[in-house]
C-alpha cells in the first residue's frame, strides 16, 4: 500500500509540475484561447486473440465550437506481440478547413502513425503507456511546392481506476508532443491533459465522454485549447 500511495503522489506531482511550467510560459506572451468540440463514431473487429482492426469517422469544431476545423476517416490495426504489449498502425485521410491567409478552403491531408504500447495493473488501477510516431502531409502538393511533411513523437500515459460496482470508471491521461520537420531539430511543442469516462452498454457499444486541455508551447504560436469530446464505438467480437 505504501508503494501505491507513493506512486499516486508521484503521478499527481508530474501533472502539477507540467501545469506550473506551462503557466509560466504562457505568462510571457499574449493568450490565444479557444473552445472546441470533438466527436467520433467507430467500429472495431477482433480477429482471433491478438489482432484487432478498426474504422472511425471524426469531426472537430473550433472557434467556440461554431466552425468546422476538420473531419477525417481513420483505419487502424493493432496486434498484441505478447501479453499487454501491442504495436499498431493508423492511416488517416483529413479534410482540413484552412480559413487563414490569402488561400483558404478545404485541404486534403494524409497522416499515418506507428504505435508501441504497454499496460499493466496496480491494485485497482490500470496504467498504460503509448509511444507514437506520426507523419502528416498535404495531398496534391510536393515538397518543391512547399509541402514539408510535419512529424511528431508523442508519449502518452493513461491511468484508469476501477470502482467496485460502478460502471463509469474515471480515466486520467497526459500526453506530450515533440514536433519536427525535415531538416529541423526535435522540439517540445504541446501537451494534453484529459479526464474522462466511458459506459459500455451491452450489445449496443461503448459511449465515452471527456474533457481535455491542450496547450501549445511553440514560441510565437502559444495557445490554449479547451476541448469537450464525445465518442461511440461498436465492437464486433
Amino acid at each position: 500500500m505504501k508503494i501505491l500511495k507513493r506512486f499516486k503522489l508521484a503521478y499527481a506531482a508530474v501533472f502539477v509540475s507540467l501545469l506550473l511550467c506551462t503557466d509560466n510560459t504562457f505568462s510571457q506572451v499574449e493568450d490565444n484561447d479557444d473552445f472546441a468540440f470533438w466527436s467520433s463514431v467507430g467500429i472495431d473487429y477482433k480477429i482471433g486473440k491478438k489482432l484487432k482492426i478498426g474504422f472511425e469517422q471524426n469531426i472537430r469544431l473550433k472557434d467556440n465550437a461554431t466552425t468546422t476545423e476538420e473531419y477525417f476517416s481513420e483505419f487502424n490495426i493493432e496486434y498484441e506481440l505478447f501479453k499487454n504489449f501491442e504495436i499498431g498502425v493508423g492511416l488517416r485521410h483529413i479534410s482540413e478547413n484552412d480559413d487563414q491567409g490569402k488561400r483558404q478552403g478545404i485541404e486534403n491531408h494524409f497522416r499515418y502513425n506507428v504505435d508501441v504500447s504497454y499496460k499493466y495493473d496496480i491494485s485497482r488501477f490500470e496504467l498504460s503507456h503509448r509511444f507514437r510516431y506520426q507523419n502528416k502531409n498535404q495531398l496534391g502538393i510536393t515538397e518543391l511546392d512547399g509541402d514539408i511533411p510535419s512529424e511528431n513523437l508523442r508519449f502518452k500515459t493513461d491511468l484508469e481506476y476501477n470502482i467496485r460496482k460502478w460502471p463509469l470508471d474515471p480515466e486520467l491521461s497526459g500526453e506530450v508532443f515533440h514536433s519536427f520537420s525535415k531538416g529541423e531539430i526535435i522540439r517540445y511543442s504541446k501537451y494534453r491533459l484529459t479526464l474522462g469516462t466511458s459506459y459500455d452498454l451491452d450489445k449496443f457499444g461503448k459511449f465515452g465522454i471527456y474533457y481535455r486541455y491542450e496547450g501549445s508551447v511553440i514560441p510565437r504560436r502559444i495557445s490554449r485549447l479547451t476541448i469537450f469530446g464525445l465518442d461511440y464505438t461498436y465492437s464486433i467480437n
